[in-house]
């Protein structure tokens, strides 16, 4: 079909041609400056290259802040599993850090193999606004896919390391995460809401918000234990993972029974020692609540509408007449100290009323005085409990 511009038809021929022309020109980014074309920044040890295009004013670009970041976490998770690169002559890893002239923020990725070595790319359309905890995982991911992969004997296929291992190794190599961590998981396993341990091993997978603490947890097991880097050479090995190979050696047993009793009791210790100075989680104060109750100091010694224990609303009108429930407030008045002790102003400040209360409860004082009291102590820890 001819088209007609307002001269006639050879113009328009002569337009079309350009056109077409134009379409079988060099890319664009072949047409750039000198000055603007990627450039490539490698790691010391060679493992990483982050390619980028200059920035006006930063002769360095992007380049060198995605290096430091990703040497910067490959050598915490180097130190942390006593791991080092088997072989370094092929990069495992390189990163396209791209003009940023988009708001695509995703953190692309592909495994590929490049002279019998797997090498992951990672793509950042917009670096600037990549998501630096993806970016990180697939960091983490990559060294540990290649880690693997450089150990494995030629011609050995190896095992695959599932994605909840690399999301648990990077929160076990962080102290303050994996402290925060134990917690979580001690506050599941305090209210019966932990899953089975065999099933941790078996079934996890990656997760978000408070729940990423799983995997963290049982990581921080298998790094307790000295067990990382041997869970990698068993899958550089060939084997393919085996969530009930793990659980056994960390339990020392093959019965799941056996294994979950074994991480309760490993639970049970944790729960004595891990103390976060300064501050008081959920799990604190929730388990300084439970605490709130009066036990007398031997089994033939009755206290209580049942006689095993009694509530501080309970004990007010039994002080009177009952000296063990006397004996049981000043007991609990010298611990009071010790449940609150590092674990922030706020609840050191509920522990001291309630310490109040109960020295007066041993003391005898009038029921008025020591509902006042007592009604102090519960408005205190009111605000915290609904936090």
């Amino acid at each position: 079909m001819s088209v007609y511009f307002k001269n006639g038809l050879i113009p328009c021929l002569v337009l079309l041609a350009c056109v077409a022309c134009g379409q079988d020109d060099e890319p664009a980014v072949m047409r750039r400056k000198p000055s603007e074309m990627p450039k490539v920044a490698t790691s010391a040890n060679g493992f990483v290259k982050v390619v980028a295009a200059d920035v006006p004013g930063d002769p360095m670009g992007f380049r060198l802040p995605i290096l430091q970041f990703a040497t910067r976490n490959l050598h915490e998770l180097e130190r942390a599993y006593a791991l080092e690169m088997p072989r370094r002559d092929v990069p495992g890893l390189v990163i396209y850090a791209q003009d940023g002239r988009t708001n695509d923020t995703r953190v692309i990725v592909r495994e590929m193999r490049r002279d019998g070595a797997l090498v992951t790319r990672v793509w950042l359309p917009s670096p600037g606004f990549s998501d630096l905890e993806q970016l990180r995982f697939e960091i983490a991911r990559a060294y540990l896919h290649a880690w693997i992969d450089r150990t494995a004997p030629r011609g050995v296929t190896p095992g695959e390391l599932p994605d909840w291992m690399v999301q648990g190794a990077l929160r076990a190599a962080d102290a303050q995460v994996a402290h925060d961590d134990v917690r979580f998981v001690l506050g599941l396993w305090s209210s019966a809401r932990l899953p089975f341990f065999p099933a941790l091993c078996t079934d996890l997978r990656v997760a978000k918000g408070p729940a990423a603490a799983l995997p963290g947890y049982v990581v921080g097991y298998v790094r307790e234990k000295h067990l990382f880097k041997k869970t990698l050479e068993r899958l550089a090995s060939g084997a393919a993972w085996d969530g009930k190979w793990l659980a056994e050696q960390l339990t020392g047993e093959k019965d799941p029974t056996e294994q979950d009793r074994v991480s309760d009791e490993r639970l049970a210790r944790l729960s004595r020692a891990v103390l976060s100075p300064g501050r008081a989680s959920a799990w604190d104060v929730q388990t300084f609540a439970s605490r709130l109750r009066l036990y007398p100091s031997a089994f033939d010694r009755k206290i209580g509408a049942q006689g095993s224990s009694c509530s501080f609303a309970e004990a007010i009108g039994q002080a009177a007449t009952n000296m063990y429930v006397r004996a049981a407030a000043a007991q609990k008045a010298r611990e009071m100290p010790l449940y609150v002790i590092g674990r922030g102003e706020e609840l050191v400040a509920v522990g001291e009323a309630y310490r109040k209360f109960l020295l007066s409860l041993a003391r005898g004082e009038p029921p008025d005085e020591l509902r006042a009291l007592l009604q102090d102590a519960d408005a205190r820890l009111a605000p915290l409990l609904a936090k």
